[in-house]
């Protein structure tokens, strides 16, 4: 069950956030990172708390401002129920419920999703395979070898580097004071995810990796 957002909402805080989904992504665009063998994330815990000011919670719905999050692959209504309810799922494991009635919920947790292609670039390990005897005594070893230009089969020098194609997401979830609508809790997940996002894979794992640092009950 979800409620909406308090008009009362400074809107600089929903500024912030959408800042906090949005650098992680764009910088991604920006810098070559090793391509993955697999999914990958990385959570950081941007408001950490001791306690939470009760057991109750309701969900509050986030309209999406960026185009990252503006993507078909997270807008997919089923995708947003599963997701939720993997939320749901990782907060009861904490001593968490939902409240009966959301005007009475101890506190409000709300998430931004989003996603964006993007093509990750690694050096590729080793040099060419075969190599006849005349050229053995040139190859090179040990740690003055480049890490990024080889020779090629017709001895030019090429560039030992390969691209992937990969989806990088990122995950915002807060948990709110509902009245002050003070962030009591939140932590940001980041990094690439399946390519094929209606499978739904994993993202039970997602969401209990994302709240591991939420204090239980």
């Amino acid at each position: 069950m979800s409620v909406s957002v308090p008009s009362r909402v400074p809107s600089r805080r929903l500024r912030c956030a959408a800042l906090a989904l949005l650098l992680p992504i764009a910088l991604a665009a920006c810098y070559s990172v090793p391509a993955p063998e697999g999914p990958r994330a990385h959570v950081t815990v941007r408001v950490p708390a001791a306690t939470l000011p009760g057991a109750t919670y309701a969900w509050v719905d986030m309209p999406a401002q960026l185009q990252a999050e503006q993507d078909v692959r997270v807008q997919d209504p089923a995708f947003r129920a599963h997701l939720q309810a993997a939320f749901d799922e990782a907060l009861a494991a904490k001593g968490y419920a939902p409240a009966g009635d959301p005007a009475t919920a101890d506190f409000i947790v709300a998430f931004r999703v989003g996603v964006r292609d993007v093509q990750e670039v690694s050096s590729v390990s080793g040099v060419r395979g075969e190599v006849d005897e005349r050229e053995a005594g040139f190859e090179c070893s040990g740690g003055s070898c480049s890490q990024l230009v080889t020779r090629s089969d017709d001895g030019l020098p090429v560039f030992k580097m390969k691209t992937a194609a990969a989806v990088e997401g990122g995950l915002l979830v807060e948990a709110l004071e509902p009245r002050s609508v003070r962030v009591l809790w939140s932590a940001y997940n980041r990094g690439t995810i399946e390519r094929d996002l209606s499978r739904d894979a994993g993202l039970e794992a997602v969401a209990r990796d994302t709240l591991a640092a939420l204090p239980a009950r």
